[in-house]
């Protein structure tokens, strides 16, 4: 890849990253620190505590396990796994501190009968941005997997373009099932196990029926399900700007190919801005959940 195209990557991240800090600040200014929004209760400084803990665990783990898997891996298929290794790393962290959390229980406990449903509790907006970007990324790995290329031992690594009779040009890394296949066992592990974890956290039992027992017991569910969508954010666009941006730079390097691939190499890039921004508004609600829950609790 020549220098030009080097210059154009780093404008294109540095632009990604602005992105993100600026909706981070954002984020950090928008909302009072301490509790959730004044329709619910506080979350207990004690469920707070404990669920950082397991979280700042995961994002720690995940550092080193990404760092890890980046290092190993033949033909760079370490570098690429090493977002979905740390997403998994931080999505089991918030998972295992959000399922540990029990509201608190009086002497006295009283069954109440009700239909509680994951969808009631779950950020909408930040939802359907995690599932647009899982869509994204399910179509973006199965075109560069369909598309793939044999390298000289056979793995679907490159992508190959004919330059005339009997000239090919090759360009990689490029997500082959080389790449693909344990990218996507990673990603739909991770998202199997937040979708068993948020059924566990939003119908597990109420200790009272009070309406400050209640209304506590509902801010933990619904701060269990806004950090565990954040963390499918995570875990979903890490490596959907690792796709974009090594295909992109695939696509650009080619000295002869079809025109449209260049549109498609841009685009690739320009889907970098808008992941970056979901990644630093997951990011935001893992580190500042209180700041972040915005999503108001159904009717009782």
């Amino acid at each position: 890849m020549g220098c030009g195209m080097e210059s154009v990557l780093v404008l294109v991240i540095g632009a990604c990253l602005s992105a993100g800090a600026a909706l981070v600040a954002w984020l950090a200014h928008t909302r009072s620190p301490g509790s959730i929004p004044a329709h619910t209760a506080a979350v207990p400084a004690a469920a707070a505590r404990r669920t950082a803990n397991w979280r700042w665990a995961g994002v720690t783990t995940g550092l080193v396990a990404g760092g890890v898997a980046a290092a190993s891996g033949a033909l760079g298929r370490g570098l690429l796994l090493a977002g979905p290794v740390f997403g998994l790393c931080v999505l089991a962290g918030v998972v295992a501190g959000e399922i540990s959390v029990r509201p608190a229980g009086g002497p006295t406990r009283t069954a109440v009968v009700e239909v509680r449903r994951v969808r009631d509790y779950l950020p909408h907006g930040l939802a359907k941005a995690v599932l647009a970007a899982a869509a994204v990324l399910l179509a973006l790995v199965t075109v560069t997997t369909a598309t793939a290329g044999p390298d000289d031992l056979g793995r679907g690594t490159v992508l190959l373009s004919r330059c005339g009779p009997g000239s090919w040009e090759g360009h990689g890394p490029w997500a082959g099932s080389f790449y693909s296949v344990p990218l996507a066992a990673m990603v739909a592990t991770g998202l199997i196990v937040a979708g068993v974890a948020l059924r566990v956290v939003i119908r597990r039992a109420r200790t009272g029926a009070d309406p400050d027992g209640v209304a506590a017991d509902d801010a933990l569910r619904q701060r269990a399900a806004w950090t565990i969508t954040g963390a499918c954010g995570i875990l979903t666009a890490l490596p959907l700007a690792g796709v974009c941006l090594v295909s992109a730079a695939a696509l650009l390097s080619f000295s002869c190919h079809p025109a449209w691939w260049t549109y498609a190499g841009w685009a690739l890039l320009a889907v970098l801005i808008p992941t970056a921004a979901l990644m630093a508004w997951c990011a935001a609600v893992l580190l500042a959940p209180a700041r972040a829950v915005t999503a108001v609790l159904p009717a009782r």
